[in-house]
């Protein structure tokens, strides 16, 4: 880990404990989230890594439960345009009676879930566009506008042609919910009813071992009731109320 992050990590968990001690010493009234979260990041290594290093490499930066203690750590936090290229900045549930290792942001933590995924390529965007749509997946899931429990996360991971934002769910064999929370992001982030998403299990993810590598596409109809192909030959339209899996 380079000094510049180590003194970020140092920071960010520095300002979570001030947090937490102000709150402990002060007698106002704070707003409780409907469960704890927690800030992690890691940084992409070239070569395939296996579960304990994968782990060991991971960086908790700070855990909140109210929304005073998340604005707290927030406004520390450095964006995605400050943030250097295979740097992974995570938000996640965190169940305090489990263990940090069993928090983790990893496809072992949540063998029955996976990962939408937005392609954003930096040819393709001005330079505030990736911060505003962070920001509004962060406070989206801190708020709790997808509705749904089984959505444990999100990331956005900064790469040399094009960066990714991804929103985790714990469990994907309820077919409707899967794409009731892919719809849920394009609306979130406003996107026009003819972009494309991927979907990846993390089931498939262990098996070679990348969160990205042969996803699945898919594109969200603006009406239900429409089914017209899309024209891309990895995508198929989808009703409002699901996706059908690209060939």
């Amino acid at each position: 880990m380079s000094s510049s992050n180590t003194a970020t990590a140092a920071a960010l968990v520095a300002a979570a404990a001030a947090t937490a001690a102000a709150a402990a010493a002060s007698s106002q009234p704070t707003h409780a989230l409907q469960t704890p979260f927690a800030f992690w990041y890691d940084r992409k290594i070239n070569k395939k890594t296996g579960t304990a290093m994968y782990m060991d490499k991971m960086q908790l930066l700070g855990k909140f439960s109210t929304i005073e203690d998340f604005w707290t750590l927030y406004i520390h936090l450095k964006r995605p345009s400050m943030l250097d290229n295979n740097i992974n900045l995570y938000l996640f549930r965190y169940d305090e009676a489990k263990s940090e290792t069993q928090n983790t942001p990893a496809w072992e933590t949540y063998p029955r879930g996976g990962i939408w995924i937005l392609k954003i390529k930096k040819k393709e965007r001005g330079p505030s566009v990736l911060g505003k749509m962070w920001q509004d997946m962060v406070l989206a899931i801190v708020g709790e506008m997808f509705e749904e429990p089984s959505v444990v996360g999100i990331s956005v991971c900064i790469r040399k042609a094009e960066d990714l934002i991804s929103v985790w769910n714990s469990d994907n064999r309820n077919e409707e919910i899967r794409f009731r929370i892919g719809e849920k992001m394009k609306e979130i982030l406003d996107l026009e009813p003819s972009c494309v998403v991927e979907y990846k299990e993390n089931a498939k993810s262990m098996q070679d071992l990348s969160s990205f590598k042969n996803a699945k596409a898919y594109v969200f109809a603006a009406a239900a009731g429409a089914a017209a192909a899309n024209s891309s030959p990895s995508s198929s339209a989808a009703t409002s109320r699901g996706a059908q899996e690209g060939p």
